[in-house]
C-alpha cells in the first residue's frame, strides 16, 4: 500500500490557537519540542535501550509456536534471539550472553554445536566456520543472529514477513516439537504450546486510582508547500481517572477547529462489573457500540453510555464481527482476512478506524490489523475466532446495551436453551429519514454436526416486517455461507430505504483455498448476492478476491459486478509486495472494467532500511482519470525513543512540498519515576513493573535482608519476554494485550542458583491502558531430597523402577511428587523450607499388594537443606 505525505496548505499564525487550548493539550508538547532540539545537537541516535525493534509471531508451517519474539533490525540483517527460537523449536542449544557462548548439540548428541562470539567462530557437527560478529548482537537477555546466518548452522529456513511481522520456520529435518504440535491439534484440553497444561494462575488486581499520570503518544507536525503551510498537533492519552479507565484524544492543527474526545471504561474479562448483572465492559462518555444484524451497524458517533457482559474482544454475532479502535491521524491500517488483505484505512479525523460488519465464516477467522505510522512505524494486532458450535451454554446469558446521543438506543440479549440451540432478542431505537424508529426483533441460533443455522425475525414501529433464515458449513477445506432475507416495507441501516422498496435479498459466501494449488496455496473468496425490489426489478452483484503467498512476495487480486436497471459496471484492483536484496517494493493496480475498460490509478513503492532504524521511501502515483504523477520521498527514523520523519513531493502540476513529523509516546514506570519513551505508540497497550526478590526470611515481603535479583526473566502466556530484571530486582514488561489475561511467571532457567524457586507459580494480571501493574515476585531457596527404594527378596535387594513418591506437608496435603528410575534411585527437588513426611503412595502399594519399610520425616530449613539417602525397603 503506498502511503503519501500529508497535503500542504496555507501557513495562518498558530498563536492564535493556542490561548483556546486546553491545558492539556499544551504541556506534553512542551518535551517533545525539546527532545527535537536535542536530536538536531547529537548524533545520529543509538537503538533504544527500551527493548527489541521488533515483535515477531512465529509459526512453524500453520502452527502458531510464539506470539511475540523480539529481534532486531541491523541494516538489511534482521537479528533473532539463538537461545530463545532453540527453545521454541526444540532444538537442544542454550546461550550464556555474558560470556558471549552458544553451545548444545542439533538433533542428535553427535551433531555438537558452539558459538564463541570473541573468536567468531560456530562449530556444527564436524564443520567448523568463521563468522561476521558485527552479525551477532549481544544483549543481556540472549545472543541475536542474523537469519541468514541461523539458517545455515541449523536445519532450518526462516522467512521474515515485514510487512505482518511473522517468522515463518520450514524445518529441513522433522523437529521434535512438530510431533507434539500434531497431537495438540488433534484435540485435548488446552496446553500451552511447550506442551505443557496451561498455567491457571490467581489474579492480582490492579486498583483503579482517582488520578493517574498518563500515557501519552503525540505528534508534532509541520507541512510547508507552494501555497504555504501548516502546523498541527495530536495527542492520545491514557490514565486512570475517577477511578476508572480514561482515554482522551486530543487534535489541532493552524487550519482546524481543535477536537478532542473523552471515553470513561471499565473492562473485566472475568464478568466482575456490576454485581449479579456480572458485565465485562462498561462505557461511558464517546462510546463504541455494537451493530444489531439485520438493523443497526456498529457506531462511535456521539456520546452515551455502553454496558455489556459480552466476551471482551470476541464478536457479538455469529455472521459478522466489526473491528474499530483508534488511530493517530497520519497513521493508516490494512485489514486481513485469513492472510488475504480485504481492506485499508486513513485516520479519520476524529483519530479512529472502523471497519463495519465483517463477514464470518464457518471455522477458523483470522483477521490481521497491520498498522503502519508516517515515520516508517509498525505495529500488528491480531484477533482470532473459531465459528463451529456457536451458541451459548444452557441457562447461560449475554447481553448487551447502548444509549448515544441522536435518540440512538439498543438493547439484545442472548440465552442458552439447550446444547445445540440458543434464542437472542432486543429492542433497538434510532435515527433514519430525519425521524425516529424503533424496531424488535427475535432469533433462534443451532447447530448439528458441522451444520450452523439461524433464523431471525424482526418488526420495525412502522410496520415494516422482515424474515432470514442463514446457513454455515464446511466441505473439505472450503467454508460455505448462505442467507435469504424476505422483507415488507421494511427499511433500516443495513437495509437503506429508497424510492422502490427491497422485497427479498439471497447472499452465497465462499472461503476457501483454490482447489489444485499445491505448490503454491491461493486463499479463494467469492460472494453473490441477488436482490429482488418491490416493482419486480432485481440487482445483482459478485465478489471474487485472490491471493496468494510465495517465497516472500504477496498478491492479491479482487473484482467487483453489479448489475441494475440494465446497467452492468465492474472494476477491480492488483495489490502485490516484495522485499529484494533489503529493498520493500510494493505496488497497486486500480482498472475498470465495465462500461469503459481502462487504468484508473498505478502506484509504486520502494523501501529500504539504512541502519540506526532509519528507513528512506520513495513513491510514484499515477492518476488516469484525472491525469497527473506525483513523486514522493521521505527520511523516517521509526523505532528507538523517538520517531523522527522529513518528506517531499512533487507533482507534474507544478505541486510541491515538504514536511517534518515528530512522534514520541511517554510514560513512566511506577516504582523508579523514570520517564520511558518510545517511538512506536504505548498509550493503547498494557504493562507490568516486575519485582523478582530473594525472601531470606519467608514472609513473601522485600524487607529486612532481602536482595533483589538481577537478570531474572519471565514467561507470558507461557511465551518469553525479552525483558530482565536490573540491579535494583525490577523488570518492566510492556507491549501486554490490554483488557486479557496476561499470566506472568520467572523463568526457571534465569536464575543464576538452580535452588532458587518462585514462592508461587505465577500471577495473573489483567493489563490495561495507562495504568502499569505491579508484581512482587518472592522468590526462596529450595531443598531437595534423594534416595533409592529397594525390593527385598529372596536373591537379595535389587533397585525397583517406577515407584511414586509422595511428600506430604504438615496439613496432609500433598506438596510433591516424583518416581524412581530404571535403577530405583529418585531425586525430588524444588521443597520450599518447612516440616514434610516422606512415604511411597499407598495406592500403589495397594495396588501391587507390596508392603514397605515406613516414611521419613523431613525438615528443610531457610537455607535450602539437601538430604541424601532417604531409602524405602520393598517386600511381597
Amino acid at each position: 500500500m503506498v502511503r503519501v505525505p500529508l497535503h500542504c496548505v496555507p501557513l495562518r499564525p498558530v498563536l492564535p490557537v493556542l490561548p483556546v487550548l486546553p491545558v492539556l493539550l499544551v504541556l506534553p508538547v512542551l518535551p517533545v519540542l525539546m527532545v527535537l532540539l536535542a536530536l538536531l545537537a547529537l548524533p545520529a541516535p543509538a537503538r533504544a535501550a527500551g527493548g527489541p525493534d521488533l515483535v515477531l509471531e512465529v509459526r512453524l508451517g500453520e502452527h502458531l509456536v510464539a506470539d511475540a519474539v523480539g529481534a532486531y533490525q541491523h541494516g538489511d540483517d534482521i537479528q533473532l534471539p539463538l537461545g530463545e527460537l532453540a527453545r521454541l523449536l526444540t532444538i537442544a542449544i542454550r546461550t550464556d550472553p555474558a560470556a558471549g557462548i552458544a553451545s548444545g548439540y542439533i538433533l542428535d548428541e553427535q551433531r555438537g554445536f558452539r558459538l564463541d562470539l570473541a573468536q567468531g567462530t560456530v562449530v556444527s557437527g564436524e564443520r567448523r566456520t568463521g563468522f561476521d560478529a558485527a552479525r551477532v548482537l549481544r544483549q543481556p537477555d540472549d545472543l541475536y543472529v542474523a537469519s541468514g546466518l541461523l539458517a545455515q548452522w541449523l536445519p532450518l529456513d526462516l522467512e521474515i514477513d515485514m510487512a505482518s511481522l511473522v517468522l515463518r520456520v520450514r524445518a529441513r529435518e522433522t523437529l521434535p516439537l512438530q510431533a507434539r504440535l500434531e497431537r495438540q491439534s488433534r484435540g485435548g484440553p488446552a496446553r500451552r504450546r511447550d506442551g505443557a497444561p496451561a498455567p491457571a494462575y490467581a489474579r492480582l488486581d490492579t486498583p483503579y486510582a482517582l488520578a493517574g499520570m498518563p500515557f501519552i503518544d503525540q505528534t508534532v507536525s509541520a507541512d510547508l508547500g507552494r501555497g504555504g503551510g501548516t502546523l498541527g498537533y495530536t495527542a492520545y492519552l491514557t490514565a486512570d481517572l475517577a477511578g476508572m479507565e480514561a482515554a482522551l484524544y486530543l487534535g489541532a492543527a493552524s487550519r482546524a477547529r481543535a477536537g478532542a474526545r473523552l471515553t470513561l471504561s471499565r473492562n473485566d474479562p472475568d464478568a466482575g462489573l456490576l454485581g449479579p448483572l456480572r458485565a465485562r465492559t462498561i462505557q461511558v462518555g464517546s462510546v463504541l457500540a455494537g451493530g444489531v444484524a439485520d438493523i443497526a451497524l456498529a457506531s462511535n458517533d456521539g456520546a452515551g453510555v455502553a454496558l455489556s457482559n459480552r466476551a471482551l474482544g470476541q464478536p457479538a454475532r455469529a455472521d459478522r464481527h466489526t473491528l474499530q479502535g483508534d488511530l493517530a491521524p497520519g497513521w493508516d491500517v490494512e485489514l486481513y482476512f485469513n492472510d488475504a488483505l480485504i481492506g485499508f484505512q486513513q485516520a479519520r479525523p476524529d483519530g479512529r478506524y472502523r471497519f463495519d460488519d465483517q463477514p464470518l465464516i464457518y471455522g477458523s477467522n483470522e483477521f490481521r490489523l497491520v498498522f503502519h505510522g508516517p515515520l516508517g512505524q509498525l505495529r500488528v494486532e491480531r484477533q482470532r475466532f473459531l465459528i463451529d458450535q456457536a451458541v451459548l451454554a444452557p441457562g447461560a446469558v449475554a447481553w448487551s446495551a447502548s444509549a448515544q446521543g441522536g435518540g440512538r438506543a439498543l438493547a439484545q440479549a442472548e440465552v442458552g436453551l439447550l446444547p445445540q440451540l440458543s434464542a437472542s432478542g432486543g429492542l433497538v431505537r434510532l435515527a433514519l429519514e430525519g425521524g425516529e424508529r424503533r424496531y424488535a426483533n427475535l432469533g433462534l441460533h443451532g447447530y448439528w454436526r458441522a451444520l450452523l443455522a439461524d433464523a431471525a425475525i424482526a418488526r420495525a414501529d412502522d410496520g415494516g416486517r422482515l424474515a432470514r433464515v442463514g446457513l454455515k458449513t464446511r466441505l473439505g477445506a472450503i467454508a460455505l455461507g448462505a442467507s435469504h432475507a424476505r422483507l415488507d416495507r421494511f427499511a433500516s441501516e443495513l437495509f437503506v430505504p429508497g424510492p422502490d422498496p427491497l422485497r427479498s435479498r439471497d447472499e452465497l459466501r465462499l472461503d476457501g483455498m483454490l482447489p489444485g494449488a499445491v505448490a503454491v496455496p491461493l486463499p479463494l473468496a467469492l460472494q453473490l448476492r441477488r436482490e429482488r425490489l418491490a416493482s419486480g426489478a432485481t440487482r445483482h452483484e459478485a465478489g471474487a478476491r485472490l491471493s496468494a503467498y510465495r517465497k516472500g512476495t504477496a498478491m492479491s487480486g479482487s473484482v467487483h459486478w453489479r448489475a441494475a436497471g440494465g446497467t452492468r459496471q465492474a472494476d477491480g484492483s492488483v495489490q502485490a509486495t516484495r522485499r529484494v536484496a533489503g529493498i520493500g517494493i510494493s505496488g497497486q493496480l486500480h482498472y475498470a472494467i465495465l462500461p469503459d475498460a481502462g487504468l484508473s490509478t498505478l502506484a509504486l513503492a520502494a523501501d529500504k532500511f539504512i541502519g540506526n532504524g532509519y528507513l528512506v521511501n520513495a513513491a510514484v502515483t499515477r492518476s488516469f482519470a484525472d491525469p497527473q504523477l506525483r513523486w514522493s520521498a521521505s527520511l523516517n527514523k521509526g523505532v528507538g525513543g523517538i520517531g523522527l520523519g522529513v518528506s517531499t513531493f512533487y507533482t507534474s502540476r507544478g505541486d510541491y512540498g515538504g514536511g517534518i513529523q515528530l512522534f514520541m509516546a511517554l510514560g513512566q514506570e511506577p516504582r523508579s519515576g523514570r520517564w520511558l519513551h518510545d517511538a512506536v505508540p504505548m498509550a493503547g497497550g498494557g504493562a507490568a513493573s516486575v519485582r523478582v526478590f530473594l525472601d531470606k526470611n519467608g514472609n513473601g515481603v522485600m524487607d529486612g535482608d532481602d536482595a533483589p535479583i538481577e537478570g531474572a526473566g519471565f514467561a507470558v502466556n507461557g511465551g518469553a519476554h525479552p525483558a530482565r530484571t536490573g540491579s535494583d530486582g525490577v523488570a518492566y514488561l510492556n507491549r501486554l494485550p490490554a483488557h486479557q489475561h496476561a499470566d506472568i511467571a520467572i523463568d526457571p532457567a534465569t536464575l543464576e542458583d538452580p535452588q532458587w524457586q518462585a514462592r508461587e507459580a505465577g500471577r495473573r494480571l489483567v493489563p490495561r491502558p495507562g495504568k502499569v501493574g505491579r508484581l512482587e515476585v518472592a522468590v526462596g531457596i529450595t531443598g531437595e531430597i534423594d534416595g533409592s527404594v529397594w525390593l527385598d527378596g529372596a536373591g537379595g535387594k535389587r533397585g525397583m523402577g517406577e515407584v511414586e513418591i509422595e511428600l506430604l506437608d504438615e496439613g496432609g496435603n500433598v506438596a510433591g511428587r516424583t518416581s524412581t528410575g530404571a535403577d530405583g534411585y529418585y531425586v525430588l527437588g524444588g521443597i520450599a523450607p518447612g516440616d514434610y513426611l516422606l512415604r511411597i503412595a499407598p495406592a500403589q502399594l495397594a495396588r501391587l499388594g507390596l508392603q514397605d519399610s515406613g516414611t521419613h520425616l523431613i525438615t528443610i530449613d531457610s537455607a535450602g537443606t539437601i538430604v541424601n539417602g532417604k531409602d524405602f525397603h520393598i517386600s511381597k
